[in-house]
């Protein structure tokens, strides 16, 4: 059931010393099953998460783990079976900077959508058709009662931000997707709202564009100083675009940390394989120059030459974009496994190969349940 809407007023739980930013408090959302008397679909399950002030946090996991649904919550689309939702504001004069009010704690799960202060933008941007660029850009700020001059400064402003200075009058369907993309971003940010939703705002790109317009978003955010949650299935986005990230899985956080860390460390194999490991080795693996323990293996971690350490035979080759990818059964391991070869020639199947280690691409994995 959806709680009752509460004026903007502190919350029985604001009282506690937060960060500024936003607070994800043992979130729990659930759907009904399609069948009366069937048991809900819980699609978040008791998801804690902190988005500092002025940071970004990606939620990265695959389809059907919760992480639209999760951020839906925040936007306040979807009622909490369980949970709270908190805003904290900045200090006085970082809240100056970014259009907020100063002070205090307010719990956004007791406030409708509208009063949230919180921007969006989806995949496919949501744009009016029938509105110029300027009539999306500076739709919520009509709606607002800010006055024309006003608002024209600001669209002229945010079009130079996006990188579309000059195009206020352009039509919407004029548009190439990436420009429409940067338009929705606009609008998102034209109310300085306190946070800002991303859901998976790129997917509907190719990737050349995809790859260009990351940068830029990243820079527009930082730019801005701007609070986000961002959801993604790709971990190239979440790692180049975030602060912080959250790997989701079956409506639970199974690992959060800086991109790095989640990448060097991840938390088991599941997360490790998710991000980008091709390749797992457990524990007595007999692998020489790898560490004792399961480890994970990206392609580049074991790479034909002549001088290396380790031995295996090929099973089968495939090209890729930056070199042949080759499944090789290592001598002595428990599993075949991924290497590169930077021939562009495809080992046969049987070739006897000779690898060389590379440290930064192996990362050592917890032991498995049951194991040492």
């Amino acid at each position: 059931m959806r709680r009752k809407d509460s004026p903007g007023v502190p919350s029985p739980g604001a009282g506690r010393d937060r960060p500024a930013g936003l607070a994800i408090d043992e979130v729990t959302v659930r759907y009904p099953r399609a069948k009366r008397g069937d048991a809900p679909v819980t699609a978040v399950d008791r998801v804690s998460a902190q988005v500092p002030w002025g940071t970004v946090l990606a939620l990265l996991g695959p389809s059907g783990c919760g992480k639209s649904t999760l951020l839906r919550a925040v936007a306040g689309l979807e009622p909490l079976a369980a949970g709270h939702i908190y805003w904290t504001e900045p200090a006085a004069a970082s809240a100056g900077a970014t259009g907020t009010a100063g002070g205090g704690t307010v719990e956004l799960s007791r406030l409708p959508v509208h009063k949230r202060g919180i921007g969006l933008m989806f995949q496919d941007g949501m744009l009016f058709p029938h509105r110029t660029v300027a009539g999306n850009i500076g739709y919520g700020l009509a709606r607002s009662g800010r006055d024309r001059a006003g608002i024209r400064r600001r669209v002229d402003e945010l079009l130079d931000v996006v990188g579309l200075p000059g195009m206020a009058d352009r039509r919407i369907g004029s548009l190439s997707g990436g420009q429409q993309q940067r338009v929705a971003l606009a609008r998102a940010l034209a109310p300085s709202p306190r946070l800002l939703l991303l859901d998976e705002p790129l997917a509907a790109l190719d990737a050349a564009l995809r790859s260009r317009l990351l940068v830029d978003l990243r820079e527009i955010l930082q730019r801005e100083r701007a609070t986000a949650l961002f959801v993604t299935h790709d971990q190239g986005e979440a790692f180049a675009i975030a602060d912080s990230v959250a790997v989701m899985c079956s409506g639970h956080i199974v690992q959060t940390g800086a991109p790095q860390a989640i990448w060097t460390h991840p938390a088991d194999e599941w997360v490790a394989r998710f991000i980008g490991y091709t390749s797992v080795l457990p524990a007595g693996h007999g692998v020489a120059g790898l560490p004792d323990g399961p480890v994970a293996l990206r392609p580049a971690a074991l790479s034909a030459d002549p001088a290396g350490t380790v031995t295996g035979t090929v099973l089968s080759a495939r090209p890729s974009p930056d070199a042949v990818r080759a499944t090789v059964e290592l001598a002595g391991s428990s599993g075949p496994v991924t290497a590169q070869a930077l021939s562009r020639d495809l080992p046969p199947r049987g070739t006897h190969l000779t690898l060389r280690v590379d440290s930064s691409g192996v990362a050592a994995l917890p032991p498995a349940t049951g194991e040492g």
